[in-house]
């Protein structure tokens, strides 16, 4: 990887590694530009807090506090720092004063120069680099997931299978089913990698049949209980990339020791059961009373219901084809 050309890395790469690093506690960044003078001797400085990273807009971070100093501060995030553009932009003016009212700083993995003009109008500017190196090994860490993600940007969104679960339709006068709060904790196979904005998934719901008889049928191949249906199809699609849950809490000024869902508690620890979270919206709901043998039987849906089993045996989100959930929905529409 070239010094400086970092063109090929999608912004939400830079995203990735920032909240990765700083959920770990291994966030730090170096300081190459002190109130607009250029450091001869560059330090680095840990991060202490980092507020989650939703959107492209300016800024980038809303609230950054590096340790050593009593308040936080926005950043701007850039390949490099010459790509700092928001100066000379009438459509950002108003982001930028307010930026430079509260002493924002711009966060680059490499510093090049300082764009023309914004010395002159913010003399106080700092600029931070990301460690190079660390962002590297990052990239080579998950370079799957980060060129399946890259490349999915142009192309179509996945489909997920989820099980609906108590959580999803059951809830009291504190927390909302999770069919009406529109939040959802993905299970632990699913990383932000995997699951992004756009996503479909399709929350299902059965009846008539045991875990054991399930996994029985599954494991050694047997013929399906013909008592097992299928009940609903909730299709949703993501909003939200998924959050920890301290960043949700955070993000939603909600109160930290409310829960999420009905079946959501704290151990003898203080921890939640349930530590992550992600929206979605719903787009469609389909009721159903068919046997699952049935629609394993038909050549359009058995991709289908053998990922149903295979999320529903093990516990796990299963990704469905494009093509096989197209097919299962003329099914579905045909049995309807």
């Amino acid at each position: 990887m070239a010094r400086g050309n970092w063109s090929f890395i999608h912004e939400w790469t830079i995203y990735d590694y920032l909240m990765a690093r700083y959920d770990e506690g291994n966030l730090r960044l170096k300081n190459v530009i002190q109130r607009g003078q250029l450091l001869g001797r560059t330090k680095w400085i840990r991060v202490d807090h980092l507020d989650p990273i939703t959107s492209t807009g300016f800024p980038d971070i809303e609230s950054i506090k590096l340790k050593g100093n009593k308040t936080s501060r926005p950043a701007e995030v850039k390949f490099s720092s010459s790509n700092f553009k928001y100066h000379s932009s009438p459509k950002a003016i108003s982001n930028y004063q307010k930026f430079k009212s509260d002493h924002g700083f711009i966060l680059v993995l490499h510093h090049d120069h300082l764009p023309s003009g914004l010395v002159d109008d913010y003399p106080d500017i700092d600029v931070f680099e990301v460690d190079q190196s660390d962002f590297i090994s990052f990239c080579r860490e998950n370079f799957v997931r980060l060129l399946n993600r890259q490349i999915k940007q142009h192309t179509e969104s996945k489909v997920w299978i989820m099980y609906q679960g108590p959580n999803f339709n059951l809830g009291d006068h504190v927390v909302k089913p999770a069919r009406d709060s529109k939040i959802w904790c993905p299970t632990e196979n699913l990383t932000g990698f995997d699951l992004s904005i756009g996503d479909r998934i399709l929350f299902i719901k059965t009846i008539g049949a045991s875990t054991f008889d399930i996994q029985k049928a599954f494991l050694k191949q047997k013929e399906i209980n013909e008592k097992w249906k299928l009940t609903e199809v909730f299709i949703a699609e993501v909003r939200s990339k998924i959050y920890s849950r301290h960043e949700f809490i955070q993000l939603k000024k909600r109160n930290s020791k409310q829960r999420l869902w009905l079946n959501d508690d704290q151990n003898k620890n203080g921890l939640w059961r349930w530590n992550r979270v992600f929206e979605f919206r719903k787009i469609n709901s389909v009721r159903l009373d068919e046997p699952m043998s049935l629609l394993y039987n038909n050549r359009g849906s058995k991709e289908f219901v053998h990922k149903i089993f295979e999320a529903y045996c093990f516990g796990k989100s299963r990704e469905l084809s494009l093509k096989d959930y197209q097919s299962a929905l003329e099914v579905i529409a045909s049995i309807r």
